[in-house]
């Protein structure tokens, strides 16, 4: 049960997004908050979508770490991330919004760095379309498992199939970028494929 709650988590993700996070400029605070919403977007995309072979949360799992980053950081932005979070954990009920996922999830992680004080716009930009080409990776990895869940992501529409590599290649690429955007030390980008190659197959799908 535990191993199931913990691929749910998606450490291979997260580890990225730290990367991310600290490559724009962000220091402990601001990876506090944006662990505690990422963890709640998670876990309320979990509640949401009810995923066969996934372990169920309860409400208060998502509700707790995002009430406690409002409570941290109080901001516009949050407003943002909250409706974008919405958007995105409805695409498997709303056609139109399956198909611009990708868009949602960018925006999403978009939000968060935007939360770094003093962040340029060139990285708000970078999180939102290297992120959001990366869930499109994501769908087609999904693509014939959505098929037969009626969810009409674009490699769904454009009669594509699964290609299971698609996305841990395209999360190796966003990580690489990060590390030379930012000029972080390469043991850092090390660390976090090492997590993606070890914590990636714990998801169940």
């Amino acid at each position: 049960m535990w191993r199931n709650y913990a691929g749910q988590l998606r450490a291979y993700s997260y580890a990225d997004l730290v990367l991310l996070i600290v490559a724009a400029g962000g220091n402990g605070r601001d990876l506090i908050v944006v662990t505690l919403l990422w963890i709640g977007f998670l876990v309320h995309l979990e509640w949401r979508h009810k995923d066969a072979g996934r372990e169920r949360w309860p409400w208060a799992a998502w509700a707790a770490p995002w009430s406690a980053a409002v409570a941290l950081e109080p901001t516009w932005i949050l407003l943002l991330f909250f409706l974008f979070a919405s958007l995105y954990a409805s695409k498997k009920t709303v056609p139109v919004l399956a198909a611009a996922a990708p868009l949602s999830n960018g925006a999403l992680k978009a939000t968060l760095v935007a939360l770094v004080p003093g962040v340029t716009a060139a990285w708000v930009v970078a999180a939102l379309l290297l992120t959001g080409a990366r869930n499109l990776a994501g769908d087609v990895r999904d693509a014939d498992k959505d098929r037969g869940e009626h969810v009409q992501t674009i490699p769904v529409r454009l009669g594509l199939h699964s290609h299971p590599w698609t996305y841990p290649c395209m999360l190796g690429v966003t990580s690489t970028v990060w590390t030379v955007a930012g000029r972080l030390p390469w043991w850092a980008l090390g660390a976090a494929l090492i997590v993606q190659a070890t914590t990636y197959e714990l998801t169940p799908r």
